[in-house]
C-alpha cells in the first residue's frame, strides 16, 4: 500500500496519526503540562467518588504487572539455573509501575505498566533450544541470554521515532495491527492452555510427554480448558461492550472462583498441574 501511494497511486487506508510537536493534546490546557488533583471547580464529593474507578484501574495495572512476571517466571524455571531466578525484582516492579503511574497522572501522561506480549516476545528472541534432540520430539530449552542490552536499544529506538514523524505518518494502521496480532499469535502458542486446547483434537496415543497429560485425566483437562475459554469470552465480551468499566471488577471475581469454586470439581494436585 504505501509503495503503491508512492508510485502515484491511491490508499484509501487509515494511517498513523503523529502530532507535529510535542504538547498536550487537550488544546485547552495550551502548553501547561501539570495538573493540579486540586480543582476548586470541582466538587469536594467528587475527590471520593473517583477512588471507585480508580480501584478499578489499579486493579487491571496490578494484574498486567503481576500477569506478566508469572508467565516470564514459567518460562525461566524451563531453565535448569539459579541465575535466571530474578526473587524481588518483581516486586520493584510493582514499585516503579506505581512511581511511574503517580507521576504520570499529575503530567497527563499515558499509564505505564508491563507489556505481556512484548515481554514474552524478548524472552523468546533469548531462548536458546537444544539442537541434539531425537526426530519428532520437541526442542529442550537450555539457556536464556539473560541482558539488559536489547532492553536498553529498544526504548532508545522507540524515543528516536520523534524524529521519523513523516515516515510513520505514511504507515496504515492495518500493518501495525497485524504486527500486534503476530505477537499475540507467537505469545499464546506456549501457553498451556493452547496446548490443552491442541491436544482435545489428537488422538491420545499422539500425545506429547507432558507430565500433566499424564496425571491428569482427559475429560477434566476438557472441562478445565472449557472453563478457561468461557471465562475468556466472558472477559472479551465485557471489554467490547458499553460495561468495559466493569473488566478490573470481573476480573478480580475469578480469583475467588479459583480458590473456592473449582475445588469442587477438581483435586488441588489437578489443578496444580
Amino acid at each position: 500500500m504505501l509503495v503503491t501511494k508512492s508510485a502515484g497511486g491511491h490508499s484509501l487506508t487509515q494511517k498513523i496519526t503523529v502530532p507535529d510537536s510535542i504538547r498536550p493534546s487537550d488544546r485547552e490546557r495550551g502548553d501547561t503540562w501539570f495538573i493540579s488533583p486540586i480543582q476548586k471547580s470541582l466538587p469536594f464529593w467528587l475527590y471520593f467518588a473517583s477512588s471507585f474507578p480508580a480501584i478499578l484501574i489499579s486493579v487491571v495495572l496490578f494484574f498486567e504487572v503481576e500477569l506478566t512476571s508469572i508467565m516470564i517466571q514459567s518460562k525461566l524455571r524451563c531453565v535448569q539455573s539459579s541465575k535466571v531466578v530474578k526473587g524481588t525484582g518483581y516486586h520493584l516492579d510493582i514499585l516503579i509501575a506505581g512511581i511511574l503511574v503517580s507521576v504520570s497522572g499529575l503530567f497527563g501522561l499515558p499509564w505505564m505498566c508491563a507489556a505481556p506480549v512484548r515481554s514474552i516476545a524478548h524472552v523468546a528472541s533469548l531462548s536458546k533450544y537444544s539442537n541434539t534432540h531425537a526426530p519428532g520430539e520437541k526442542a529442550r530449552l537450555i539457556e536464556i541470554k539473560d541482558q539488559r542490552l536489547t532492553n536498553i536499544g529498544v526504548h532508545l529506538f522507540i524515543g528516536c521515532t520523534i524524529f521519523a514523524a513523516p515516515i510513520i505518518r505514511k504507515i496504515p494502521v492495518a500493518a501495525l495491527f497485524g504486527i500486534f496480532l503476530y505477537f499475540g499469535i507467537v505469545s499464546i502458542s506456549g501457553t498451556q492452555l493452547f496446548s490443552r486446547l491442541k491436544m482435545t483434537f489428537i488422538p491420545t496415543k499422539y500425545h506429547p510427554n507432558f507430565g500433566y497429560l499424564r496425571r491428569v485425566r482427559q475429560m477434566k483437562r476438557n472441562t478445565y480448558t472449557f472453563i478457561q475459554l468461557m471465562a475468556a469470552a466472558l472477559l472479551i465480551t465485557i471489554k467490547i461492550t458499553r460495561f468495559a468499566f466493569l473488566f478490573p471488577f470481573i476480573l478480580v471475581l475469578l480469583v475467588p472462583f479459583r480458590k473456592w469454586c473449582l475445588p469442587f470439581f477438581f483435586t488441588e494436585r489437578e489443578l496444580n498441574e
